[in-house]
């Protein structure tokens, strides 16, 4: 948006910088008339800043209109400026919304008959020390969040697949018309991750020791020295490639007030990778471990379903048949397990996870193999080989 900075903060929010903005997204000259803004009551777990805008205007018709926003900005934290430095997270996010409100995605979503799920973007920029991203409110239509302790059910876990397989779908069809360019080569360059490192290698021994006695400390403890390999398993297993979210679970999605829709919100981590690994961070970060055991296939049927009239209507095909698709979800468990563990201590933290949660997951690797299968292939290679 020419001639239209990114802002420092909410207290940066001037009349003029949203009448140029609304304007620009309108088509036609906006007259703000109103404006007030209000952060939210908690700020803790946010890696942006928040604040909600509400906004009156007047038209060029002369007709007044309101619009509720919600305005993200880089923290004032400079450990958390820094964590998003270190992974481009902030600048990728932007890119993200620019992708999806390119005439080119918007051509894609429009022949394959779907609305993105993600919030409407009025405004995205960023230089090298500010970010501003405009979304709409979605709390106007009654969206919300909705963190179960003890996992996501059944209909709540279908009902972010069925989002997640929209935006997999278009972002197939968009690389097979226009390649990783444009908006996408921001998201194609190397993933950096040296915070997982961060959190991956502390959480192992943490797990060890709240698992102490038992055969699963014995397990966390060889998985220790091996987080490396667990983390570059998706590029190992390597199914489709596609634009994928990065770090989904209940937390980033809102539901509509009968859960039977859901938006898809806080792209930082978004890059093109195997869709296969967002089946993975929404299994092992929020749903049910009970519903995976009793539901999986009838899950992932939904959300093959749902890809595949995605990507036909496109006019694009897959390439890859539902039976690969489970196979690979097969490949990937200990994916699934990176996530959980990297989250272990924000969860735990934020009672967002529940005990009898957490060691459901880790039951359920280790009762269908996954940790003797990993352990077999890399236990016995030496840490100073990683």
């Amino acid at each position: 948006m020419a001639g239209l900075q990114p802002l420092g903060g909410d207290k940066d929010i001037t009349q003029e910088w949203l009448e140029t903005m609304l304007s620009h997204k309108k088509g036609s000259t906006i007259t703000v008339n109103f404006w007030s803004s209000i952060l939210p009551r908690e700020r803790e777990g946010f890696l942006s800043e928040i604040a909600f805008v509400r906004i009156q205007y007047t038209a060029l018709d002369g007709k007044k209109e309101e619009c509720k926003l919600v305005f993200k900005f880089l923290p004032q934290d400079p450990k958390l400026v820094q964590f998003l430095a270190n992974g481009g997270l902030a600048k990728r996010e932007v890119e993200f919304y620019l992708f999806v409100s390119s005439p080119k995605f918007q051509v894609i979503c429009a022949k394959s008959g779907i609305v993105p799920p993600v919030p409407e973007v009025y405004y995205a920029a960023c230089t090298d020390t500010a970010i501003t991203i405009v979304l709409q409110d979605l709390s106007v239509d009654q969206y919300k969040s909705v963190i179960v302790r003890d996992g996501s059910t059944l209909s709540q876990t279908k009902t972010a697949f069925q989002a997640m397989a929209l935006i997999h779908g278009a972002g197939i069809l968009y690389l097979h018309q226009h390649q990783e360019g444009g908006h996408l080569s921001p998201l194609a360059e190397e993933f950096k991750t040296d915070f997982y490192d961060q959190f991956f290698d502390p959480n192992m021994k943490t797990l060890t020791e709240m698992y102490a006695g038992s055969s699963l400390s014995k397990v966390f403890k060889a998985l220790s020295p091996l987080t490396r390999h667990i983390l570059s398993t998706s590029r190992r297993h390597q199914l489709l490639r596609t634009v994928v979210h990065g770090d989904l679970w209940a937390g980033q999605l809102l539901y509509s007030a009968d859960e039977s829709s859901a938006n898809i919100i806080d792209w930082q981590f978004c890059h093109l990778d195997n869709p296969v690994s967002d089946v993975m961070s929404m299994f092992f970060m929020s749903t049910d471990p009970h519903v995976l055991e009793e539901h999986l296939e009838d899950i992932m049927q939904d959300y093959w379903g749902v890809l595949c009239r995605v990507v036909k209507a496109g006019g694009g095909e897959l390439g890859v048949t539902f039976e690969q698709l489970m196979a690979n979800v097969e490949e990937m468990w200990m994916y699934g397990f990176m996530f959980l563990a990297v989250s272990l201590h924000d969860f735990l933290g934020s009672d967002n996870i529940s005990q009898n949660r957490l060691l459901g997951a880790f039951t359920l690797l280790e009762k269908r193999g996954v940790f003797a299968k990993f352990l077999a292939e890399f236990g016995s290679e030496e840490p100073s080989c990683l």
